[in-house]
């Protein structure tokens, strides 16, 4: 072993060059007299992280919530970059105890937990890879490329040996027996790649090679991710493990993975912001939001690491994207460095900053807000996400979920195609109910259609899961299918995969923005048309409409999923057409304009983040989330249905009224200042006007499948 105990001696070591820290990046951080002030935070916050752990023996302390695979990677990389900048004994000690002890588990240990390997063969065991193989692997790669003096030289080619015998060859087996397209993908080929490059191995090196180009296309054109925003996350911050690996190693492979396929993750990650605030339950640090479609957790934003990899290796190419993803880390980041949690980082979808952070910042181009970038308030991305707000730094943001483009990498989808996120005065009023333990009895219910803020539809005869009390009455409810898969042959991806929904519009005009989106064919027969728009004027007032066909009758019902996660939403039915909600300092009005019948509340649960084991911090509790439900009254084979919502402060929400008339809809608020008219003209023309400015403008069905939005005055 190693004499660490001259203090004198580890501060005069002159340490050999390492691929995750260059002698460059080194001085920028050690220098005082440069540094940026958050480089200063993020530095010493690490040391201290690091010294926490330091201080008691083993890998996981009583304070984690979770199990040894989902720190491993993010322990030991902080441990070794601290080691690598600041190197002491207690994180030497403290750094070899722990990557001994993981690399002489048993090879079965290394597959993770006994679910992962319920459906290998027995003789399988413990030689094909999971995700928890690839942790395991980019800490142990960490530490030999950073801390290898922390061991003995027998103790290195140890590890060198483990991770070339199994580490590597588990990952390649996962990667060569299965063909989905997806984050698993990039994570268990990173894996591969970043050994491989340590240990400058280059049979898995162009093994690696030869599979990052079939997976770093699992992105959508523009950035955005078919997943969700949060599986975005870990699928780019894989590809950037891998990248920085091979590029570190090599300038020469630093396009075996195209920055350009994920630098507009970025923008995506940036409309889809929406604040910083605390969060009952998590400590007093504001805990970053941010929409959530598909399997993502409300309380998120993107790791650390990834973003500042999109700003120092995009700002050539793609400086827009590179200055947001500056800004992003700066805002989610910057004023709270050492909050937590630090145990459930990058495989526990809570995103965290972590050892890359630091070199990276030293490469990062300088921020840019969405509004010094004069990004227009509504954006549609490839996934199939449209989102509006009234301004940048407003009052309202709007999500909405569509279908655009053929999905790249799908999978964790929700039935919830059509429906909306809506936020207003930093805080989510009509939410989305995210996901938590996938081996939760009713993860299929909260994935489901009728949890979230869409329409169910009741036939007599369709292919749909017949419900037990349903059946009684000779009825089957239609849901939307979440199933949609892409596949590869070997590393060469099919066509990307069309999940059956469209978009209809996006669009904007001076205040007024214009969301759509058509989805039947998820739904199966007899539906043959489902388009609905969701409609921003200004910032108090949304119109969604709902056009509806049907080959055979249909009953329709419409879902609203309302924000209780903290017990703070009080809400009352005005007659049986309409509900008054707050929480916070927000009020929200939802009117019924469709003749429907108020069911009764069905006590829902609203998810912060995603957690691996149930009944954890993060998993929302039944009645976190109140389901409203108006059904219709009657079967038809066509209905064309308007709600009105109006949002303001908790008390002047009062003063928005609802005043239909002989040509429409009206919403009147603001002392009478603001008047949205809408009118409906059968299924192809939607008329809005505000009354008091006297602006009119139309929204109009061009062909059979595209809206356009025009200004009459």
């Amino acid at each position: 072993m190693i004499d660490l105990s001259a203090d004198l001696l580890l501060h005069d070591k002159v340490y050999p060059m390492s691929l995750f820290l260059t002698s460059d990046e080194k001085q920028a951080i050690l220098s005082s007299n440069n540094r940026q002030p958050i480089l200063t935070d993020l530095f010493w916050a690490l040391q201290s992280r690091v010294r926490d752990r330091a201080l008691k023996p083993g890998l996981m302390s009583p304070d984690d919530q979770v199990d040894w695979w989902r720190v491993v990677a993010e322990y030991l990389g902080d441990a070794a970059m601290v080691y690598a900048l600041k190197p002491s004994e207690e994180t030497a000690v403290w750094l070899r105890d722990v990557t001994l002890s993981v690399a002489r588990r048993s090879a079965v240990d290394w597959t993770g937990s006994s679910y992962r390997t319920l459906i290998d063969a027995p003789e399988e065991a413990g030689t094909k890879g999971y995700l928890e193989t690839t942790h395991i692997v980019w800490g142990l790669s960490m530490v030999l490329d950073l801390a290898a003096d922390v061991l003995t030289a027998a103790e290195q080619q140890e590890v060198k040996a483990v991770l070339t015998d199994r580490g590597m060859p588990m990952c390649l087996k996962w990667v060569e027996a299965t063909n989905h397209m997806a984050n698993w993908y990039c994570v268990l080929t990173s894996g591969m790649a970043v050994a491989a490059a340590v240990l400058n191995d280059e049979h898995y090196l162009a093994k690696s090679r030869e599979h990052l180009e079939g997976c770093s296309q699992v992105f959508q054109p523009d950035g955005s991710y078919s997943e969700s925003l949060q599986y975005g996350n870990y699928a780019g911050y894989s590809l950037m493990m891998a990248h920085e690996a091979l590029r570190r190693r090599d300038e020469a492979d630093s396009a075996i993975v195209p920055v350009s396929n994920y630098a507009g993750y970025a923008r995506w990650a940036s409309y889809s912001f929406l604040y910083n605030k605390s969060l009952t339950g998590w400590g007093p640090s504001p805990k970053a939001r941010s929409l959530n479609f598909n399997d993502s957790g409300a309380m998120f934003k993107p790791s650390g690491e990834f973003l500042l990899h999109i700003a120092s290796r995009a700002a050539a190419s793609h400086p827009t994207d590179a200055g947001l993803a500056r800004w992003l880390f700066e805002t989610a980041y910057g004023q709270h460095v050492a909050q937590g949690p630090h145990d459930q980082a990058s495989f526990g979808l809570v995103a965290d900053w972590g050892a890359l952070t630091l070199p990276l910042l030293t490469h990062a181009a300088d921020p840019i807000s969405p509004s010094d970038a004069k990004l227009p308030e509504l954006a549609d991305f490839s996934c199939g996400d449209i989102i509006a707000r009234d301004h940048f730094g407003g009052k309202t943001v709007i999500g909405f979920h569509s279908g655009k483009d053929p999905l790249y990498g799908p999978g964790h989808l929700h039935g919830d195609l059509n429906s909306l996120i809506l936020v207003h005065n930093d805080e989510r009023m009509l939410v989305d109910p995210g996901h938590a333990c996938y081996r939760n009895l009713y993860h299929g219910i909260e994935t489901g259609t009728r949890t979230h803020n869409t329409c169910t539809f009741m036939a007599d005869n369709t292919d749909a899961v017949l419900r037990p009390m349903e059946d009684q009455i000779g009825m089957k409810t239609l849901e939307q299918s979440k199933m949609t898969r892409r596949h590869r042959n070997g590393n060469v991806p099919d066509e990307p995969a069309d999940r059956g929904g469209r978009q209809l519009i996006a669009a904007q005009l001076d205040d007024l923005r214009v969301m759509g989106g058509e989805a039947s064919k998820l739904y199966g027969n007899p539906l043959t048309h489902f388009g609905r728009f969701v409609i921003l004027c200004g910032s108090n007032v949304v119109f969604v409409v709902d056009h509806i066909q049907a080959s055979a009758p249909v009953k329709t019902h419409w879902h609203w999923l309302l924000n209780n996660r903290d017990d703070t939403l009080d809400y009352r039915y005005i007659g049986k057409d309409r509900i008054v909600a707050r929480r916070g300092n927000t009020g929200m009005k939802l009117f019924h304009c469709a003749e429907g019948k108020p069911s009764t509340v069905s006590f829902a649960c609203v998810h912060d983040a995603y957690h691996c084991l149930p009944n954890h911090r993060g998993e929302g509790r039944p009645g976190s989330g109140h389901l409203l439900t108006w059904g219709d009254t009657q079967k038809r084979t066509q209905l064309t249905a308007l709600h009105a919502i109006a949002v303001d402060r908790y008390g002047p929400v009062a003063d928005w009224h609802l005043k239909p008339d002989e040509t429409g809809t009206s919403m009147v608020g603001l002392a009478g200042c603001v008047d949205w008219h809408i009118q409906l003209i059968e299924q192809n023309s939607i008329l809005i006007s505000e009354r008091v400015s006297g602006r009119e403008y139309e929204l109009l069905l061009q062909d059979s499948t595209q809206w356009t939005l025009t200004k009459k005055n």
